[in-house]
């Protein structure tokens, strides 16, 4: 059997140029892959390193997360791709990462044959297993909600193509924060399998830390609270996603406001959830 062909979406915003040369370098270990960085930095300076392999394209305005990973799909859809890779530019990869990600679909497709993703397991290298994660596995049995250990992250998730036109392709409206959620709970509905892979890990940073002592605080940028207050409140518009989902991911993303205290400008961040909650609303 021929090796399948492989769209990989890098998305990218004033990227590390040495890490994504690295990233670059992983990705390109498989050959039948085809690299589409989707840059959506204002006046960005293009990569040297561009060939029939590597596409890159300079998006006229930031569209997100949820703009690349758009076209990305109706790219792979159109060129007869077997899978689509998302990827951001600050994950790390172990070489072999895509040739171990398709082996283990194709592994595991015989037992799941209504398998459409699977993603790595992964952790983020400045954090630890914390009390927060703790308190949100209690409050997601307090209210009966299922796990979300099939709802992946979208970096690193391998979505098999065929299955794109019975589910459709992430929401460009959700710009950044809960596009992989919503995609995911959108198959789950549909019926169809989304499982990870233990044995494939990967490094991927989640918002930014703040080290006092030997404790490490997280938080976000003012516009990931903006995004993901108000994609939380979106979900409620979503109709085949449970209620025990909605108000799970809700108070998860609310609770996250108590962050807010260590970011470098915490009443810019305060406003922009605020404004997050009322657009969700309205």
């Amino acid at each position: 059997m021929s090796k399948p062909a492989v769209l990989i979406n890098i998305v990218l915003y004033k990227p590390d140029k040495n890490k994504l040369l690295d990233l670059i370098d992983v990705c390109s270990q498989y050959e039948k892959a085809k690299i589409f960085l989707f840059d959506n930095s204002e006046n960005s300076e293009a990569l040297d390193r561009v060939n029939n392999n590597i596409f890159l394209f300079q998006s006229p305005k930031n569209v997100g997360v949820g703009g690349a990973h758009y076209m990305a799909c109706q790219m792979a859809e159109a060129e007869n791709f077997d899978f689509v890779l998302f990827l951001d530019q600050d994950s790390q990869l172990p070489s072999g990462f895509l040739s171990d990600m398709i082996s283990g679909f194709y592994r595991l497709q015989p037992l799941h044959p209504r398998l459409c993703a699977i993603g790595p397991s992964w952790s983020d290298p400045a954090l630890r297993r914390s009390l927060t994660r703790a308190l949100k596995d209690k409050f997601r049995d307090l209210l009966k909600a299922p796990n979300l250990n099939h709802v992946l992250i979208s970096s690193g998730m391998l979505i098999w193509v065929p299955t794109l036109k019975h589910i459709g392709y992430p929401k460009k409206e959700y710009f950044i924060d809960l596009v992989d959620t919503e995609w995911c709970l959108r198959a789950l509905n549909k019926k169809y399998r989304i499982l990870m892979l233990p044995n494939v890990k990967m490094l991927h940073r989640i918002g930014e830390v703040k080290k006092l002592g030997k404790f490490i605080f997280q938080y976000e940028q003012p516009i990931r609270y903006y995004y993901s207050l108000r994609n939380s409140l979106y979900l409620f518009h979503e109709k085949n996603i449970s209620l025990s989902y909605k108000i799970f991911i809700l108070a998860g993303n609310l609770f996250k406001l108590r962050k807010i205290i260590f970011s470098p400008t915490p009443i810019k961040s305060f406003i922009a959830a605020a404004r997050g909650i009322k657009d969700g609303f309205f």
